[in-house]
């Protein structure tokens, strides 16, 4: 059985499910023994081949998380979306982890209890999808749980960079309850108009734990008003972490309690790997030829001749 997985390169799903199911150690302890032997020789053998495979396909999905699927927290959410994938019978790779991991890197993170109309992930699959990409969001959101919908797939090169990488704006929308419309208009017009708007915040100041003043201003842009609804933008930046319920709560007081919050949409940078793609295509084509050589029985023979005059060096 161990080697018939192996073999259709299913040993890492069999092991996922084996985990996840919680199977009592005591009646399988044995086959686990023998499958962690066979899956770290897996897992080298596809990290040699990972670069040369020309099977493999990356996807890049656009999704929509409502409820109650944006409860879960974004390794939940990264569970149910592989889950999903694999579900629909994708030929979803594993990762180079040790732990072997299906292949499914989300965008940006996505704040719990947040819906998001229109979020990011990369897959992996060990060959090209059994259907036309158009055909695919139908095929998974079939086997999808509620609250989870694919909305498009797109095929990217392998040396793509992650998606991750690319994010640099969030847009978000706020849904603010008809009570406290008037106050919440009237507070967020005012920081609208403000170049400036300091709160206080703990942190440390030379190296101490104090208190702090910090301008929050400039961490939302594009602001505006469309009848209940309360539209922004927010910056995506290494090391910046803004939490658009945490702003909205630090403009109009802490005693609101902020629900109806939407991410709508995420704007993605152009891909530097992509605008210089002469880099890496080269590169990659050089590895899978070297690869078939080395792996090739070949008509080279090697010939020792021993009458070559001695080279002297003088």
């Amino acid at each position: 059985m161990l080697a018939g997985l192996e073999s259709e390169r299913r040993l890492e799903h069999a092991w996922l499910i084996l985990r996840q199911a919680c199977v009592d150690p005591a009646l399988w302890g044995a086959a686990q023994a023998r499958m962690k032997a066979v899956l770290e020789r897996s897992r080298r053998r596809r990290m040699s081949r990972w670069q040369t495979d020309p099977d493999r396909v990356t996807l890049r999905l656009r999704f929509a998380v409502r409820e109650p699927a944006c409860a879960q927290s974004s390794a939940g959410l990264l569970s149910l979306l592989a889950g999903t994938l694999m579900a629909a019978d994708l030929p979803v790779a594993m990762g180079l982890e040790k732990s072997p991991r299906p292949a499914v890197h989300l965008g940006h993170p996505l704040p719990a209890l947040v819906e998001g109309c229109s979020e990011w992930a990369d897959v992996v699959l060990l060959e090209a999808p059994p259907v036309p990409l158009p055909e695919l969001p139908a095929l998974v959101n079939a086997h999808a749980p509620r609250g989870l919908a694919v909305l498009q797939c797109l095929q990217v090169p392998n040396y793509a960079s992650p998606v991750a990488e690319l994010c640099r704006a969030a847009h978000w929308r706020w849904t603010c309850p008809q009570e406290e419309l008037e106050a919440a208009r009237e507070g967020l017009e005012a920081f609208i108009r403000c170049d400036q708007f300091e709160i206080e915040k703990t942190g440390k100041i030379d190296g101490q734990k104090g208190a702090k003043r910090v301008d929050i201003r400039p961490l939302m842009e594009a602001c505006r008003w469309e009848g209940a609804d309360f539209l922004f933008r927010t910056r995506i930046a290494p090391g910046e972490a803004v939490n658009p319920r945490k702003l909205l709560a630090a403009i109009l007081g802490p005693s609101l309690d902020v629900q109806g919050l939407a991410r709508t949409a995420v704007d993605l940078a152009e891909d530097p790997r992509l605008l210089q793609a002469e880099k890496f295509q080269p590169k990659l084509h050089n590895m899978f030829e070297d690869a078939v050589l080395l792996g090739a029985e070949g008509n080279i023979r090697v010939v020792d001749d021993d009458e070559d005059e001695p080279l002297v060096l003088g």
